[in-house]
């Protein structure tokens, strides 16, 4: 009975390892499918030879938690759970087909090690092709959903998919020892199935709904900043309207002082008044110059509020975008987020310096889409590493979080490399979006 028991735990250990392969493949590191193998078959092995039922909760929790440690990815905590779900409802139903065709019982498949050899190959070539669909259909319509799913509701989903395995083990479990007609097995295996289907249907509508949630946040956040961007053109129209203004004032004093031949006042008039305007006002077109070749709406609303805030801060203001920026494979809200806490930091930082600097480039390498953001600013003595954990800062309460949500963000694209650096006395920060 032991040897039955290693077999059994064994076929499934490996089961199961596979369906985590097409289910994260390649976001797991191909030497640590062995740790899950080893997991799993220990894991069934002891809880067929204790005959404790709930030790499968336990086998299916801990696999799932080693998922989303190794793969850094909060949604990889169903995959685990999803595949012993698709793997039961499969095994259940080519027993009830060998239970019609051959009557063969749960009790004769479960006593012969040929038996169990045959349904784990019939039920791996089964289940394969469906938990591919499901990665297709996931990859194609859920991983944004995924991506930004709230905590509570991804542990809600996970809870649920927990019991909904459970029971239908239980159900299948209750049977295994019993000598049942056809008919009570295709009402067992249905049964299992169709509690198994309507659970992920309950799922699937939850997700529909996640979904639709994130979808009006986006449409709410694309609205804010419009209305940021308009306001930033207001800001620029009402700045040529008042430099017209100024500039009528200004020819009218030159002319007084030339008439009057005082020119040691014109001088200190000119230096005092008209060229930090002159500064001001060509850092500004500078700035909304440059900003032209983005034609990301999202992108480039934040870039004029954060840039034009520091430009009217008296910061010097240094851009750089050589190239047309038509996209950038990372969503919209997170880009925004980012940039707004990278460069509200960056502001803030070189304000405590004697000469404020804020330097931003944006630009292409090869495909890839690269931001440098660096600025000015007083060593207090924090690592890079101690600046990105939560509530650790140098402003006192209430701050610490942004660099840490930055850093939460970031970890959620793999198609992201990120870099913080400090050289010749500036803060660096450098992100690179293939």
């Amino acid at each position: 009975m032991i040897t039955l028991y290693l077999l059994s735990s064994i076929f499934t250990g490996l089961m199961l390892t596979g369906d985590i392969f097409i289910l994260i493949h390649p976001h797991l590191p191909i030497k640590k499918y062995p740790i899950f193998f080893l997991s799993f078959s220990a894991l069934f092995f002891l809880q067929m030879y204790l005959n404790i039922s709930l030790l499968l909760l336990v086998t299916l929790t801990v696999n799932s938690l080693l998922l989303v440690k190794f793969t850094k990815k909060l949604y990889a905590v169903f995959y685990a759970t999803l595949s012993y779900l698709v793997n039961i409802v499969v095994c259940n139903v080519l027993t009830f087909a060998a239970n019609m065709l051959w009557d063969i019982s749960v009790k004769e498949l479960n006593a012969s090690a040929l038996y169990l050899f045959i349904f784990f190959v019939c039920t791996i070539t089964a289940s394969c092709p469906i938990l591919y669909l499901i990665r297709r259909l996931q990859d194609k319509y859920l991983l944004p959903t995924f991506e930004e799913m709230n905590k509570k509701l991804m542990a809600f989903i996970a809870l649920t998919l927990l019991l909904c395995a459970f029971s239908s083990y239980t159900m299948a479990s209750y049977y295994d020892t019993l000598e049942i007609t056809h008919r009570e097995f295709f009402l067992m295996a249905s049964s299992i199935a169709l509690y198994t289907a309507f659970t992920i249907s309950m799922i699937l509508i939850a997700l529909y709904s996640a979904r639709k949630n994130y979808e009006t946040q986006k449409k709410i956040e694309y609205l804010e900043n419009l209305n940021e961007y308009t306001k930033n053109l207001e800001m620029v129209y009402n700045n040529l309207r008042s430099f017209r203004h100024d500039y009528i004032n200004i020819m009218t004093s030159l002319a007084a002082y030339i008439d009057e031949k005082k020119y040691g006042e014109l001088e200190a008039f000119f230096y005092e008044h008209i060229l930090p305007m002159q500064k001001n006002l060509t850092q500004k077109n500078s700035a909304l110059n440059k900003l032209l070749h983005i034609h990301i709406l999202e992108l480039k609303s934040i870039l004029y509020s954060k840039l034009l805030l520091a430009v009217n801060l008296d910061i010097e203001v240094n851009i750089d975008i050589p190239d047309e920026i038509d996209s950038i494979h990372m969503e919209s809200v997170d880009l925004t987020r980012m940039l707004g806490i990278y460069l509200d930091n960056a502001i803030e930082a070189c304000l405590e310096t004697e000469q404020p600097v804020v330097n931003f480039h944006l630009g292409k390498m090869n495909q890839d889409i690269v931001f440098i953001i660096s600025n000015t600013f007083v060593d207090k003595g924090l690592s890079v590493t101690q600046m990105y954990k939560k509530e650790v800062t140098t402003k006192g309460n209430g701050h610490g979080i942004g660099l840490h949500n930055v850093s939460e963000i970031l970890n959620r694209y793999d198609n992201i490399y990120h870099e913080t650096s400090i050289k010749e006395g500036l803060f660096i920060q450098q992100v690179q979006i293939s």
